[in-house]
């Protein structure tokens, strides 16, 4: 193999300058996690992936391609948090399957980590999809919640890269006919100290403190397992910058929030990301503030914004969320409406010492 790494600039457009070699790049990602999944649901347009992959004000994304001769093999993806450096980098590394064993990956990791420890990066993780499939050898994170087939092509490459497995989490499909109210359970009565409020599009300026907020406690109250977690503060300027990021992709997001009637508050949110015309929308975070769980908002969130993705968009398929194993209240209310497992994401970390890459194992 001839190979070649060359960094990939972000296009401005799809139609413009670099935009058929964004093109190229996309089908590479979608390509590698279809043959990984089994299933082309998870497919992303182009449009909907460069608003994605572009940079924004609180993160760095730069893109790394390999190419034997002209011909696209594989990519990287680094992330990074200026506001937040010591969260780490995140790092992603897709080889397509008849490329493999070649070394491609193997530099293309090489070159992505390169790129997070020179500008300080304290920790890598990497976020991938892997096979489901039962029986043989098995791969358990510290958590004991979740596994993954020892013989997984992600699985393999990792840990001979020195990552430790620390989290698995559950890809989950909600098929059209559970979608609709009589093919799930009716929500429950919701307390009367709390009201429900729904938007689709960006956030009404009246929510966008506290959607805010709410965001900012995601990043901690999610459960994370052993991945370095750090606060990643949200503000409205940054809330505005992603509604109007997703809307000039051809998205809407659908919005649902519970609001505590005594104190003002919005005790939590759910949201669902959809692009017109597209089969599958993507559930979003879902999130219930400590101090008002227990009351099954939860599952009242989920179901109203369900019933707000059908009436706005009838054509939908199915919905598609991502759950860490340890988050059984969240599971919980995904297979009471109908999600059914279809992959697994793992979550894999090493940590860089004196801007030297640990090898864990």
């Amino acid at each position: 193999m001839s190979l070649t790494i060359d960094e990939l600039a972000m296009p401005d457009a799809l139609d413009g300058p670099g935009g058929h070699a964004f093109a190229e790049y996309a089908a590479l990602c979608n390509d590698v996690e279809s043959h990984t999944l089994g299933t082309d649901l998870l497919v992303m347009g182009p449009q909907e992936m460069l608003s994605e992959y572009v940079s924004t004000p609180t993160r760095v994304r730069r893109h790394l391609v390999a190419r034997d001769g002209a011909a696209l093999v594989g990519r990287a993806m680094i992330t990074t948090r200026p506001l937040t450096p010591e969260a780490g980098a995140h790092l992603m590394v897709d080889v397509l399957p008849i490329h493999r064993r070649r070394g491609a990956g193997t530099t293309l990791l090489a070159a992505a980590e390169a790129a997070a420890t020179d500008v300080g990066a304290p920790v890598l993780k990497v976020a991938v999809a892997h096979s489901v499939r039962d029986g043989g050898e098995r791969v358990e994170p510290p958590t004991g919640f979740g596994d993954l087939p020892a013989d997984d092509p992600g699985v393999r490459f990792l840990q001979a890269h020195g990552y430790a497995l620390e989290q698995v989490s559950r890809i989950s499909l909600l098929a059209a006919d559970r979608l609709r109210a009589g093919g799930s359970p009716e929500a429950p009565d919701l307390d009367d100290d709390y009201g429900l409020l729904a938007w689709a599009g960006p956030t009404p300026d009246e929510w966008v403190d506290q959607l805010a907020a709410l965001r900012t406690r995601m990043s901690t109250d999610a459960p994370s397992a052993g991945m370095v977690a750090v606060v990643d503060p949200w503000d409205g300027d940054r809330v505005r910058e992603h509604d109007d990021r997703i809307a000039s992709s051809g998205r809407t997001v659908l919005t649902t929030v519970a609001r505590h009637a005594s104190s003002g508050v919005l005790a939590g949110f759910t949201e669902i990301v959809v692009s017109a015309g597209d089969a599958v929308a993507v559930q979003e975070d879902t999130l219930v503030v400590s101090d008002h769980r227990g009351r099954r908002l939860g599952m009242r969130l989920k179901r109203a914004n369900a019933d707000q993705l059908v009436a706005a968009f009838p054509a939908v398929e199915a919905v598609v969320t991502w759950n860490a194993e340890e988050n059984r209240p969240m599971l919980d209310v995904n297979e009471q409406l109908g999600f059914r497992e279809v992959g697994r994401e793992a979550g894999w970390q090493k940590h860089v010492h004196r801007g030297v890459v640990a090898r864990n194992g």
